[in-house]
């Protein structure tokens, strides 16, 4: 039986035992006596409380009642003590008991007087009973964790979101990539970490573990879909160069490209076994970012890259260029990131950044 349920029971049955008590145990020849009720209920450490209500008695209330003694163990501070006044009004007062101790009992003894003259006296016994199926310490109970997080990967590297359900506990999240810094972060409650791992060697891939509290709970391997074959990101001193190359056994493709410092947006179609360079200068030498969609006719996938001005103390240039990652291209594991778009646009200059090159003709 829940708590809830037992205290009503509880409140009920000690209600009408201590109106039983009341009658059952006020002599029949007493004409002015005590009237008494108790309510018993359960408290969270296990023990039980009753409260007493003590009223005149209901019949001629020409003469005053006045307690002259109570025999039971009360609380301090009630209002059933010795010399109260009895009136149609309960005078109250609470007794406190353990768990093993079963039931309560008091005895109220009044007199009441006429012009300074004792004309009766009455007792009543009140009774009543631990609530129906005893009381139980309600231990509280600590809130859990809810820990949440989503993994993905892309052509480039593999993006982690993480998230606390609970707002009264939140759990530590370790994101440690094989390549990388570890990250440790406590999400709020109602807000999302989101982190990308650039892999840095196709060849050696990449592998994030991600620990909840200190566990690991997933270890996760970067798996491209094997189709990231859209071109190239050239990041020069001047600008961006995308080289846009579309295999002959793959489909025509749309690429818009809208960059941050132009208002007119550069659309290019590749078909198949061809490629288009589009090139995108900076402007004032001012740092910049290009949007960019690309479109099949079963697919699309969106992203951003930005530009940064060369560092003039960077090294000496290479005798060889050097290319970005290639665009990916649509397939299985893109479905994933296009239901999760906002994390992609999120992601995409994260990606770029990190992994930016500086073509070998331009200073580094």
């Amino acid at each position: 039986m829940n708590r809830t349920l037992k205290r009503v029971l509880g409140v009920t049955g000690s209600v009408m035992l201590g109106v039983a008590g009341a009658v059952t145990f006020a002599s029949a020849a007493q004409a002015h006596h005590p009237q008494i009720d108790g309510v018993a209920e359960c408290t969270d450490d296990g023990g039980w409380t009753v409260t007493w209500n003590v009223y005149d008695w209901s019949g001629n209330t020409d003469k005053i009642g006045e307690i002259t003694q109570i025999d039971g163990s009360l609380d301090a501070g009630g209002q059933i003590v010795e010399g109260a006044t009895l009136s149609d009004t309960a005078l109250v007062g609470t007794q406190t008991l353990t768990a093993d101790q079963t039931s309560a009992a008091i005895t109220v003894h009044a007199e009441w007087t006429k012009n300074g003259k004792v004309k009766a006296t009455g007792e009543t016994d009140g009774y009543v009973t631990i609530p129906a199926g005893g009381c139980e310490s309600e231990t509280p109970v600590e809130p859990e964790p809810e820990p949440n997080f989503s993994v993905w990967s892309d052509c480039f590297g593999v993006s982690v979101v993480a998230a606390n359900l609970n707002e009264e506990a939140l759990s530590e999240f370790t994101i440690t990539p094989s390549a990388g810094d570890e990250i440790v972060v406590t999400p709020a409650f109602g807000e999302e970490y989101a982190a990308y791992f650039p892999v840095e060697d196709a060849e050696a891939g990449l592998s994030v573990d991600i620990a909840i509290d200190g566990e690991v709970v997933q270890t996760y391997d970067w798996a491209p879909d094997g189709t990231c074959e859209w071109g190239f990101i050239y990041d020069t001193c001047d600008g961006l160069e995308f080289e846009l190359t579309i295999p002959e056994d793959g489909e025509e493709t749309t690429f818009t490209f809208t960059p941050s410092n132009s208002d007119e947006p550069i659309v290019v179609v590749v078909v198949p076994g061809t490629t288009e360079t589009v090139t995108i200068p900076a402007v004032d030498n001012e740092e910049f970012s290009v949007h960019y969609l690309i479109e099949t006719p079963k697919d699309a996938y969106e992203g951003e890259t930005p530009w940064i001005p060369c560092d003039e103390e960077s090294p000496a240039p290479s005798e060889t260029p050097s290319a970005q990652p290639q665009l990916p291209t649509t397939g299985s594991s893109l479905t994933i990131m296009i239901s999760s778009a906002a994390a992609l646009i999120l992601a995409a200059g994260i990606i770029f950044m990190v992994m930016r090159r500086r073509r070998a003709a331009q200073d580094w």
